[in-house]
């Protein structure tokens, strides 16, 4: 994901929808991608009002345009905001999802790093200067980097993207579906490849040789 992704933020409906239903058999690591390479997005707010619309008319989910401020707006602060703070032992997606809400919900300007810091910091429950030392460890940067180069290997050009694995090795990757309905069928298929394994060999041992 990247932190600031519309198509991320309405893929969470979905991915939270499938964690009720499945519990602890889905276990989810979230990884950024970030966009732009980390730089300028380089088009206007007038013409992300534009993508939002065409957004909300394929997904029915209305999202606030209000943080754009400019063509030099980056979405490279929220993400090492949210990166910093699992670095920091927060390993749950709450400090990204306070990040993305107060963007594309209430309008924040969360491009700017000030606005970022203070979101992500409340939404973790530690101060601003704890947030901003672990953004400054060249280790958090490079961890987005590393991340950022998977998803680039995987030659997929589109976030949200999941990449499904199961314990028999079975592998399904999805970049830019979203639908509840879609990650559920991916999902529901390799819990019941994995279970008809575990069936089998419980009453049939593999042979050593």
């Amino acid at each position: 994901v990247d932190v600031l992704s519309s198509w991320s933020f309405v893929a969470e409906q979905a991915l939270d929808r499938l964690r009720a239903e499945l519990g602890a058999r889905l276990e989810v690591e979230w990884r950024i991608a970030f966009l732009f390479d980390g730089g300028p997005m380089g088009y206007s707010p007038e013409k992300n009002a534009w993508y939002y619309r065409r957004n909300a008319l394929v997904t029915g989910v209305t999202l606030n345009t209000a943080w754009r401020e400019s063509v030099a707006d980056t979405t490279w602060h929220a993400n090492l905001a949210a990166q910093a703070a699992r670095s920091l032992g927060i390993e749950d997606d709450r400090v990204r999802r306070a990040l993305t809400r107060a963007a594309m919900v209430n309008g924040k300007h969360v491009g700017r790093r000030d606005v970022a810091v203070a979101i992500a910091a409340s939404a973790a429950g530690i101060s601003a200067a704890e947030l901003e030392k672990a953004m400054d460890d060249p280790r958090t940067a490079a961890r987005m980097n590393e991340t950022t180069a998977e998803f680039k290997a995987l030659k997929l050009e589109v976030q949200p993207a999941f990449v499904f694995r199961n314990e028999i090795g079975d592998t399904a990757i999805l970049s830019g579906l979203y639908t509840y309905e879609t990650l559920a069928a991916c999902a529901r298929e390799m819990l019941a490849a994995a279970d008809g394994y575990a069936s089998f060999i419980a009453q049939n041992p593999e042979p050593k040789q």
